[in-house]
């Protein structure tokens, strides 16, 4: 792995919870008119980015999705990675007609492109087995308001992750993560690398989830200064002044 992103000591970056970051979200929607699709487009554009600079000798990706923001932000770094010139896997955890409209939006134009899409009814066992080299997986498969174990598609795909020797990156929190008080539910990804959005989560400070996040690097997605000022959380004004990305130590 390579290192040349700004690093944030813990102590001087503000921990949100999931009521702040749904109110957060609300905000930039209706308030600021920052459209949930700009800052799915944001996420993506920075997940792909950090994929492909802390491992630059990988040459493949599993992408794993599921049907909410979290799925549609790994869908949106599929397209970039594929448009980058890497081979790029997806394999989605649930049925297409159940996805949420702005990642079924993703998910449309990803079918316009020469990458593999898996879905739900496929058989993903041998996928696995044949991309261990030069491979990384990306992890969008559960968000922050994951409630309840992971079912189906879903819990099969953080099994094969974990048994897997490919590293893996996953997207705002690892999936089997609850975002509310950090509870790791079975099964939970055990990621080598989370990279959460806006600002790390409450959730992280649990030890027990700690021990899930790898290392820790945070996002810019847009969110204003001064929507963070209205719901009373103080954020240092150059947090990603020398990169849209920081790591948190």
């Amino acid at each position: 792995m390579v290192q040349n992103y700004p690093i944030i000591p813990s102590n001087s970056i503000p921990f949100i919870t999931v009521e702040q970051m749904i109110e957060v979200d609300r905000l930039m929607i209706e308030e600021y008119k920052i459209s949930l699709i700009q800052m799915m487009e944001n996420a993506s554009h920075n997940l792909a980015q950090l994929s492909k600079t802390l491992y630059p000798k990988v040459k493949n990706f599993i992408i794993m999705a599921g049907k909410g923001s979290n799925g549609g932000g790994g869908l949106g770094a599929a397209r970039r990675l594929h448009n980058w010139g890497f081979t790029v896997i997806v394999l989605l955890a649930s049925e297409e007609a159940s996805f949420k409209e702005v990642p079924a939006k993703q998910l449309e134009i990803l079918k316009k492109l020469n990458i593999r899409i898996y879905y739900v009814e496929d058989d993903f066992e041998e996928i696995f087995k044949q991309q261990e080299e030069k491979t990384l997986i990306i992890d969008a498969l559960l968000g922050y308001s994951l409630k309840g174990n992971p079912q189906g598609k879903y819990a099969y795909l953080a099994n094969k992750a974990n048994s897997s020797n490919i590293p893996v990156i996953s997207l705002d929190i690892p999936s089997g993560i609850g975002g509310k008080e950090g509870l790791v539910l079975e099964p939970a990804i055990k990621a080598d690398i989370t990279l959460t959005l806006a600002l790390p989560k409450t959730a992280f400070l649990n030890s027990t989830a700690k021990r899930h996040l790898g290392r820790l690097f945070v996002a810019d997605i847009s969110v204003p200064i001064e929507l963070y000022e209205e719901i009373g959380v103080k954020v240092e004004k150059t947090l990603f002044h020398r990169s849209s990305i920081v790591e948190i130590k």
